[in-house]
């Protein structure tokens, strides 16, 4: 089930959303060492919000998921990540593959962050990370 944006929220709303989702980009800054996401949109997104932590592009890379996954357990063996891919049924399942392949190779994954995310974004109607920025722009209307 979709769940559309409330029609009438005001932009004090959107600046408690805003500020809730920069307080997460804080901790993420503080506590993982790289973010896994699907593409330059997203990363951008995220840069916007004070993302401050080694990005990583799944899809733009092209690479098999298991490639890919060798890649990120080489360089973050025993740090911790955070795979913030969209909330779409792709996106959860790919997050959910790469995830558990990386914990089983010693890499941590959060994802109490990445179900925080979904909580702030899902009852707006956003599902793709490169979206978050319209919870700023509805913070100015």
């Amino acid at each position: 089930m979709v769940r559309l944006p409330h029609p009438r929220r005001s932009p004090k709303h959107f600046l408690d959303v805003q500020a809730q989702l920069k307080e997460v980009i804080e901790d993420v800054n503080y506590r993982v060492a790289m973010v896994i996401v699907e593409g330059a949109h997203d990363e951008q997104a995220l840069l916007k919000f004070g993302l401050k932590r080694q990005v990583r592009r799944f899809c733009d890379s092209r690479m098999p998921t298991f490639a890919f996954v060798d890649e990120v357990v080489e360089d973050y063996a025993d740090e911790t990540v955070l795979i913030l891919l969209d909330f779409d049924d792709e996106g959860a399942r790919m997050a959910e593959r790469i995830g558990n392949e990386l914990e089983v190779r010693g890499v941590k994954v959060d994802g109490f962050v990445r179900r925080r995310v979904a909580r702030l974004l899902l009852p707006e109607g956003i599902r793709r990370i490169e979206e978050i920025g319209t919870i700023s722009s509805r913070a100015e209307l």
